[in-house]
């Protein structure tokens, strides 16, 4: 790097690095420690997170009540999408029997 040139820390990154993460690219609800970065650090912190975690929990949970032998359908991958700000699933194909 040079002075004047500008750099970018990208989270999608950061949150798959196999020096913090084992098997960082398998969802894992339960990982713990789970040291993310997904709501920002220190004073950068995300105000929104307390609700976006629970919104995630109620979700999740009444997903697995209402269908609890969801699973993925067919052998085929996720579709990931990447931009500069988030990395997310695009498509997620699943049964509900």
């Amino acid at each position: 790097m040079r002075a004047g040139q500008r750099v970018f820390a990208f989270v999608n990154s950061a949150n798959r690095d196999g020096a913090q993460f084992p098997d960082p690219d398998r969802f894992d609800i339960g990982r713990t420690p789970n040291p993310h970065l997904t709501f920002g650090h220190g004073i950068h912190f995300c105000l929104g997170a307390p609700l976006a975690r629970l919104e995630g929990q109620i979700a999740i949970a009444r997903l697995a009540q209402r269908f609890p032998r969801i699973s993925l359908a067919g052998d085929s991958a996720p579709g990931w999408g990447d931009s500069l700000i988030l990395r997310g699933i695009l498509s997620l194909p699943v049964r509900l029997d």
